[in-house]
Parts: C-alpha cells; structure tokens; sequence
C-alpha cells in the first residue's frame, strides 16, 4: 500500500474535537467510511484506523500532542490503532524517565504506511496504556511473512515488533486504561460497520451492472436474488444511520442512558450489517456464476475482502448484550406495569 493511495482531503476529514467528535459531524464522518469501502475494502480498513487513531488523540492527548498531531495529519502522516496481538504482546517498562516496549503486535493494517500508530501496551499491572509511535523514527521490525489471508491483501496488516524501542512520556496518551473507556471502545465499531455496509452497497451494484450488461436482468430468479440484496444494503445503510443519530444524541448530552443507548445500537448494528454482508456475498456469486468469479472482474477480490474483513472481534459477545438488552428492556416494563396496577409508582 502506497500513502498517496488516499487524498489528503480524505486524512484531513478524521480531524476531531476535545471530546473526539469528527468535526465534520457523525454522518459526514460514516459517508466518507462508506464511500471509502466501496472504493477500496483494504483502503476503507486502513482509513477507518486513521480515523479512529485521531479521535483518541483528540480525546485523551494534551494539548501539545493533539497541536502535533494535526501537524502531522497536514504533512500527510497516516494514523492507526494497533491493539491485536498474541503471546508476545505488547508490554511498556518505565526506565528512569522513559518507557520501553517489549513485545510485538499482529494485524496491523498499513504496516509500512502507517507512520503515526497508537499502540496499545500493557503496564506491569495489565493496565493498557496507549502509545503515540513515531515510526520513522525508531527501530520497529516489520514481519510480512504470516499475512497470507483469505482477502484483504492490500490491508498489509503485518506482525510488527516493538522489542526495545525508547519512548519519552511525550509519546504516551491519556491515562491508563482510557483505550478501553466506553462507550467508545464498543460504540467505535459502527466505524468499521459503515466500510463493511459500502463494501456491500458496491457489490450490489456490482452485481446489477455485471447482469444488465449479460442481459439477464430479465431473468426472474436474477431479479429475485437483486431484490434481496437490495434490501439486504438497505438495511446496512439504515443501521449505520441508527448508530449516527444515538452518536449524536449522545454528543449533544451525555448521559449514563445514553452510553446505554448508542452501545446497545451499535451491537444491533454490526451485527445486522454483518448478516447482510454475508446475504450479499452469497446472493452475488449465485447471481454471477463461476464466470463472474474470474478477474479482472471485481468479484472474486470484492467477496475475499468481504469474508475476510466481516471476521471482526467478538461478535458473539456483541450479540449475547443485545439479548441480554431485549431481556431487561422486558423486566423494566413488565416491573414498571405492576407498579402502575398496584398504584405503587412514581
């Protein structure tokens, strides 16, 4: 992947505020995520940990590190977030009046582009502490040879060793334990849900250009298999909008309800756009057959990327707190209706 792979216009977007709200707003923000996974899956997965990466900053840095930070993303510097990672994960030791890393970190997407990665290394205690890393400036070792993926290829998301590597306090933001505060730990994930719902809404277009231009759009089941997978992008669409609104709400007047509210539609929502991906994926290769799944046609590339980057973390764990959700969402009312009967409420 090449940094000039993206406009400077589009860096310049992940610009945030102090409480790490996009300054171009919610909606804006998840377009450009939209527009970017339709372009591109490995481009769109790489923008999203930009975009991510500057939030943080914007977040939890000082005001030193959030003034550098927007320097940077003026000389076209490409932020990340690098959280994954295996046994030999990331550990931060204080030296005197410097921290040292050891360990490595996996899946790291624009490896060699990247030049502004947070790094999220854990304190003796467990506690992760993000880290600010200067790439072009240290010694980190960059291992391709495990990136060998079912699609997503060009997200180049290589193992990345920090074994060794100095830092000064300077390169250490917020506090210990903020990576993981909420909502936005959990709520981020409709990010990475608006590149997935534009990688869908280009397949589906993919899918009617290939079959208008064979001249089987008149075909019933083709357009019975269409129908679906409109719907299908539809309603990914119509999630991520979900999200951005509970996002702004939350925004305008942070609330413990409203925390609440943008996690449990954000669980909704990738779980739902991860379903219709997977309704899309399927209904496209049925709808283009084994010679649409030939390069240089879009296809093949579009259904790999697709498969590969819908394997996000937990999903079990997202699915088990929107039932978890629907079940006390039940017991609040059913609670709230025996006091209103018995004349014991509020």
């Amino acid at each position: 992947m090449r940094a000039d792979a993206f406009d400077p216009a589009d860096l310049a977007l992940a610009v945030a505020d102090e409480r790490g709200v996009p300054r171009i707003g919610r909606r804006a923000e998840l377009e450009a995520l939209l527009a970017m996974g339709a372009r591109d899956p490995s481009l769109g997965r790489v923008y999203e940990g930009h975009v991510n990466g500057m939030q943080l900053v914007a977040r939890y840095g000082s005001a030193v590190q959030k003034a550098e930070s927007e320097r940077d993303l003026r000389r076209g510097r490409i932020f990340a977030v690098w959280n994954t990672q295996a046994s030999d994960g990331v550990r931060i030791v204080p030296a005197g009046d410097r921290y040292v890393l050891h360990g490595a970190k996996t899946w790291c997407s624009g490896a060699g582009t990247v030049t502004r990665p947070i790094v999220t290394a854990a304190w003796p205690d467990g506690t992760p502490q993000m880290c600010l890393v200067p790439m072009e400036r240290v010694d980190a070792r960059i291992d391709p040879s495990a990136w060998r993926p079912l699609g997503m290829h060009e997200s180049d998301s290589y193992r990345v060793s920090f074994e060794g590597i100095v830092l000064t306090a300077s390169a250490l933001i917020g506090a210990p334990g903020d990576y993981e505060r909420q909502p936005w730990f959990h709520g981020g994930a409709l990010r990475f849900a608006a590149v997935h719902a534009g990688i869908v809404e280009r397949l589906y277009r993919e899918t009617v250009a290939f079959l208008v231009e064979a001249r089987r759009d008149g075909d019933p089941m083709q357009r019975a298999r269409v129908a679906e997978m409109r719907i299908a992008a539809h309603a990914a669409r119509q999630w991520i909008e979900a999200g951005a609104t509970a996002w702004i709400a939350y925004d305008a007047a942070p609330t413990p309800a409203g925390a609440r509210h943008v996690l449990e539609i954000v669980d909704m929502a990738r779980t739902a756009v991860e379903r219709a991906g997977l309704d899309v994926i399927e209904r496209a290769v049925r709808c283009v057959g084994a010679r649409g799944l030939v390069e240089p046609l879009p296809f093949a590339g579009l259904v790999r990327d697709l498969e590969m980057y819908l394997r996000q973390p937990a999903p079990d764990a997202a699915l088990l707190r929107v039932g978890e959700a629907a079940f006390a969402e039940y017991d609040a009312a059913r609670k709230a209706a025996v006091a209103t009967s018995t004349g014991t409420g509020a």
